[in-house]
């Protein structure tokens, strides 16, 4: 919920001369900034201390957090009025100093929960490891469905700042919940989830190295993600997320300035993720009976298909492709399906609105350019099933991925390469932004899509790599088995 909610309760905050965007596209840069910085260091103290202690610090923390973030930001919205610009920089300052802290708790929840003790917890059995990720993952997607449709129902009301205060009521009464479902899990594992910490006394580290402990450790979590075997296989996984294909912020501003209903849209995203839950059901069965890089090559292979209808969506009636927009002057460009008043809006102008599911006549009271839409929804219709279809696929190499990771990393660098590869997914993920931000007109949306289709086609390769790396490691040791049994039996003899 504050993930959905805070960006566009922050514009209520916006007075002259802000930008529109700012504070949200501020809000997104120190969430990604969080990740990428400290995502390492976090990792390194999951490895270093016992799992339930953990647990729990990460739990308080991220809910504090959170819980005095989202009250924090409804007494702003309320007290908006009576407070001078110099207060509300300085409350908007405060609000983005706890996003920035809580993001990297986040971050340690999702290492812990999703990368560590699921590990632990399936005792070494592929196939359960297989399924508690898929039910993991199920719960995630169903939840990013449920929470934004709550939260935009939340945010109709004349009040804002009510959905903020339930935002951080909220998170305050679910840290009871969470503490004891996190403690009962622990009890219920028994001896399985301790960690030994004996070992690892001879490593701890001199004063610098703790006083420098962020940059050695982005450093030394980097060096030791580029090392293992696991790193192709991880940047095959965090290049897909360099993507427009999926219903989020800017596709679905696109879909709405081309002519889709805000309803319209919420259903489509609502498609997106029960084709990902589906993968989810999908995923074990294949487990079962295939090896991960099968799996994986064949997911890639229908991700490819489906990126490459939603490519060809470009061509097709009603699409506002112009290749050369970029290269014509203001006020020259030729007519298409789309006719302008007066400059061309922004796709990301729209990116607020269209993340709330408003109606299509809340969009008529804005002040944005007006823009007719287009009447031939032939692109329109090919791009959104193709995306849709394509996030199963998407989902399946991402459980994929995080097997390999799970199944492949020793527990003494769990956290640490879990934190390097989800710091990398997110910056990755960021380069859509800072692309859209170039190609922020509905003429160019076409180079997006097909920059995103590149992006995938790295990705392949980068998998491709690592399975031969996979298989050559398999047939030397099937071959050094092999030797050592004859070897043995010669002794016998």
């Amino acid at each position: 919920m504050w993930i959905f909610a805070v960006p566009i309760l922050l514009m209520e905050l916006r007075r002259d001369p802000v930008p529109v965007l700012f504070y949200p596209a501020l809000y997104g840069f120190c969430s990604g900034a969080s990740t990428i910085l400290f995502g390492p260091v976090m990792g390194e103290w999951v490895d270093q201390v016992s799992r339930l202690h953990a647990a729990k610090v990460v739990t308080l923390c991220q809910n504090g957090f959170i819980g005095i973030g989202g009250i924090l930001l409804g007494a702003c919205i309320y007290y908006k009025n009576t407070l001078s610009d110099y207060q509300l920089y300085l409350a908007v300052a405060l609000l983005m100093v706890i996003s920035f802290a809580s993001n990297i708790f986040y971050a340690a929840t999702i290492l812990i929960l999703e990368k560590d003790w699921v590990a632990v917890l399936a005792r070494r059995d592929k196939s359960r490891l297989a399924g508690i990720i898929a039910t993991i993952r199920r719960i995630e997607l169903i939840t990013n469905v449920l929470c934004p449709l709550v939260m935009a129902q939340l945010m109709t009301l004349p009040r804002k700042d009510i959905a903020a205060f339930v935002i951080g009521l909220w998170s305050c009464l679910s840290l009871f919940a969470e503490y004891r479902a996190t403690r009962r899990t622990c009890l219920l594992a028994g001896d399985v989830m301790l960690k030994s910490t004996k070992t690892k006394a001879h490593k701890k580290k001199p004063l610098l190295r703790k006083l420098c402990k962020s940059c050695f450790a982005i450093y030394e979590g980097w060096r030791i993600f580029g090392k293992s075997r696991v790193c192709t296989a991880g940047l095959a996984v965090a290049f897909l997320e360099a993507t427009v294909l999926i219903f989020s912020g800017v596709t679905n501003s696109y879909a709405v300035q081309q002519g889709f209903s805000s309803t319209t849209v919420a259903l489509l995203a609502g498609g997106d993720a029960l084709t990902g839950i589906l993968g989810t059901f999908v995923f074990p069965v294949l487990r079962r009976r295939l090896s991960l890089e099968r799996i994986g090559l064949t997911a890639m292979v229908f991700h490819f298909l489906c990126g490459s209808v939603c490519v060809s969506s470009n061509w097709l009636p009603g699409s506002p492709f112009d290749p050369w927009f970029l290269l014509r002057p203001s006020g020259s460009n030729p007519s298409s399906t789309l006719q302008f008043s007066t400059t061309p809006a922004s796709i990301l102008d729209f990116a607020v609105n269209s993340s709330t599911f408003r109606t299509s006549e809340s969009f008529a009271s804005t002040n944005f350019p007006p823009v007719a839409v287009a009447r031939d929804w032939t692109s329109l219709i090919v791009f959104s099933a193709g995306l849709t279809v394509g996030r199963f696929a998407f989902w399946m190499i991402d459980l994929t991925g995080s097997q390999i990771l799970l199944e492949s990393v020793r527990e003494e660098q769990r956290g640490t390469i879990c934190a390097v590869h989800y710091a990398l997914k997110k910056l990755l993920n960021r380069s859509k932004y800072v692309m859209a931000l170039g190609l922020a007109w509905p003429q160019t949306f076409g180079f997006l899509i097909i920059a995103s289709q590149l992006f995938s086609l790295v990705g392949y390769a980068f998998f491709v790599v690592y399975c031969r790396k996979n298989y050559a490691l398999k047939r030397q040791s099937i071959f050094r088995s092999s030797i050592s049994k004859l070897n043995q039996k010669g002794v016998d003899q």
